[in-house]
C-alpha cells in the first residue's frame, strides 16, 4: 500500500514538473515576443496651402482649358490609317493603291519566284498518294503564289501576268487554304489550279474559278507562317552563298533574288490587317528587315561583298531579334 502511495506521488511530482516547464516556456516566448514589438511612429499629415495648386488645375474650366480650335477628328484618323497599310524605306506613307513595290522587289525577281513555285508544284502534287504526304509542301507554295500575285496585284509598274493577277490570287489563296490536308479533294483542287498556273506561265490565261475581291484583305491573302518558314529559307540561302568573297561573286544574282524576295515579304508582314501589324516594336523588326534586304540587294549591283555581308547580317539579326522578343 505504501509502495503505491509512493508511486503516485512521483506521477503526480511529475505531471506537475512538466506542466510548470511548459508554462515557463509559453512566459518566456511572450515575454521575447513583447520586448521585439517596436513601436510605429505614425508620419504625420501633410499640409497643404493655396499657392500648392497654382498652375496644377484650372481656376475656371471653360475659360481657362478649352482654348483654340477643335482638333481634326477625321484628319487624325486617316494618318493612322494611312500608317497601318505600309511604310516605305524612308519613312513616309502609302496608301495600298499607290504602295511603291518596287522599290523593295523587281517583276523580274517576282517572275524567277512564280516558275520556281510552279516546278515545286509539278514535283509536289503529282498524285493523291504522293500528296498525302506532301500537301504541306503544295501548302507553302501555294501561299507564296498567293502573296505574290497580290503583290503583281497592287504593283506600282508593268509586271508579267498582272491582267491575270486578281483571278490568280484568289485562286492560289483558296488552294493553300484546301492544302492544309492531304484529302483527295484538296488533291483534285490543287492539280487543278497548278495546271491553271502552268498555262499562264506559257503564255495562256488563267481559268480559276474563284471571284476576286474588290480590294485585297493581306490577312486573307498570306497567314504569316509560311512567310516564316520561307523567310528562314532565303536567310540559309543568303548566308550560305555570301561565306566568301569568292562564293559572293559566284551567287550575286541568287543573292539579289533572295534579298529581294526578303524585302517584299518583310513588307507584306507589315501591311494592313495582317498579325501584330499594329504593333510598333513588331513594325521595327520588320522595316530593319526590310531596310537590310534592300541594302543587300543595292550591294550586289556594286558587286561589293563586304557591304553585302554587313547587311546580310542585319537580316539576320533583325530575324533573332524578333523571334527573342515574340517567343
Amino acid at each position: 500500500m505504501a509502495g503505491r502511495l509512493s508511486f503516485r506521488k512521483q506521477f503526480l511530482f511529475s505531471v506537475l514538473l512538466m506542466m510548470v516547464t511548459a508554462l515557463s516556456g509559453v512566459v518566456a516566448a511572450i515575454v521575447v515576443q513583447e520586448r521585439t514589438v517596436k513601436k510605429v511612429t505614425r508620419v504625420k499629415r501633410p499640409q497643404f496651402t493655396e499657392r500648392d495648386w497654382d498652375g496644377i488645375y484650372f481656376e475656371n474650366l471653360f475659360e481657362q482649358g478649352l482654348v483654340g480650335n477643335r482638333p481634326n477628328a477625321a484628319a487624325i484618323g486617316m494618318a493612322a490609317n494611312a500608317a497601318s497599310k505600309g511604310v516605305v524605306e524612308d519613312g513616309e506613307t502609302e496608301d495600298a493603291a499607290g504602295f511603291a513595290w518596287s522599290k523593295y522587289i523587281s517583276g523580274s525577281t517576282i517572275e524567277d519566284e512564280v516558275k520556281a513555285l510552279q516546278n515545286s508544284l509539278v514535283r509536289d502534287v503529282t498524285s493523291p498518294v504522293k500528296f498525302k504526304s506532301d500537301y504541306a509542301k503544295a501548302h507553302q507554295s501555294f501561299s507564296i503564289l498567293s502573296m505574290l500575285f497580290g503583290v503583281i496585284r497592287e504593283y506600282d509598274s508593268d509586271v508579267r501576268w498582272k491582267k491575270h493577277a486578281e483571278l490568280a490570287q484568289v485562286s492560289f489563296e483558296r488552294a493553300a487554304a484546301n492544302s492544309r490536308v492531304g484529302t483527295i479533294q484538296a488533291f483534285e483542287s490543287c492539280k487543278r489550279r497548278k495546271e491553271d498556273l502552268q498555262e499562264m506561265v506559257r503564255g495562256g490565261n488563267f481559268a480559276g474559278e474563284e471571284k476576286p475581291p474588290a480590294t485585297l484583305d493581306w490577312a486573307s491573302v498570306i497567314e504569316r507562317s509560311p512567310i516564316m518558314d520561307r523567310l528562314q529559307v532565303s536567310i540559309d540561302l543568303l548566308k550560305q552563298s555570301s561565306a566568301n568573297e569568292g562564293d559572293f561573286n559566284r551567287n550575286v544574282d541568287k543573292i539579289k533574288h533572295e534579298s529581294e524576295l526578303v524585302a517584299a515579304m518583310a513588307q507584306t508582314l507589315m501591311r494592313e490587317n495582317m498579325t501584330d501589324a499594329d504593333d510598333d516594336g513588331y513594325l521595327e523588326f520588320s522595316k530593319s528587315m526590310s531596310k537590310a534586304a534592300v541594302q543587300t540587294g543595292k550591294a550586289c549591283d556594286e558587286k561589293d561583298f563586304d557591304k553585302a555581308s554587313t547587311a546580310i547580317n542585319l537580316i539576320g539579326q533583325s530575324c533573332s531579334n524578333c523571334h527573342d522578343e515574340w517567343r
